[in-house]
């Protein structure tokens, strides 16, 4: 793929779950693009921004994006020391599979933070920004489970349902600006963390991430300048 930047105000990005498989290439794609990258993730080492030392224009910042004040220093700290966040694209998130009359509080807890939470609050705190500058792109990983939740997806699907809802009301709020939020909706993505818990699956009808990674940066290109609020299935052969 080409990944040319045709955005001229397009130079900052933040991905949240950078340090996983679909984080990961997002943020090698935008990088190829020329367009400056923030991996944001629970697991990224240390504290405080961090400037890569290999990939030029890559920082790192661990942040819990369950926590208010975290995502709120996080993001003050990134448009103090890198620039403006023009771009937000929040692959955190999470899996549990469980029918609903037993299902954990636990994992009621961690899917609602890690799916629901972390989102709302990430918007919450970008899209100010954005709006006074009247320029921001973002996409949120919701899933395909939300169109038609099979056994044991119940809870997983209603908080990835929230993302559906957060997408549409949102672009009602800024459709007057040049402020777009989209969601994309796969079904399983071809991680290897995937393909050692479906071992016995066919890989080659799942979403390549490399393919996902690429409809989310056209949706941050003037390819994408019209499509606000749309929620759009990705499903590969499934």
């Amino acid at each position: 793929m080409d990944w040319t930047n045709d955005v001229e105000e397009l130079e900052t990005v933040v991905v949240t779950g950078a340090k996983g498989s679909l984080g990961g290439t997002v943020c090698e794609g935008f990088l190829q693009a020329g367009i400056d990258v923030v991996g944001v993730d629970i697991a990224v080492d240390g504290s405080g921004l961090v400037e890569d030392s290999e990939a030029d224009g890559l920082y790192w910042r661990r942040l819990d994006a369950t926590s208010p004040s975290e995502v709120e220093a996080c993001v003050s700290e990134i448009e103090a020391e890198v620039g403006p966040i023009d771009g937000l694209v929040n692959c955190a998130g999470g899996f549990r599979w469980a029918k609903a009359d037993d299902i954990s509080d636990e994992d009621i807890d961690f899917l609602m933070g890690a799916n629901l939470k972390s989102a709302l609050l990430l918007v919450r705190e970008v899209l100010g920004g954005m709006k006074e500058r009247d320029f921001g792109r973002i996409v949120l990983i919701s899933s395909k489970s939300t169109l038609q939740p099979g056994t044991g997806e119940g809870t997983y699907a209603a908080t990835k349902s929230g993302l559906n809802a957060l997408t549409k009301s949102v672009a009602d709020e800024v459709r007057q600006s040049d402020v777009n939020i989209n969601a994309v909706l796969p079904s399983v993505i071809d991680t290897p963390a995937n393909r050692e818990e479906m071992s016995d699956q066919d890989f080659s009808r799942w979403v390549q991430r490399e393919q996902l990674a690429e409809i989310i940066f056209r949706l941050m290109q003037s390819f994408g300048d019209p499509i606000n609020g749309a929620l759009i299935p990705v499903t590969g052969r499934m």
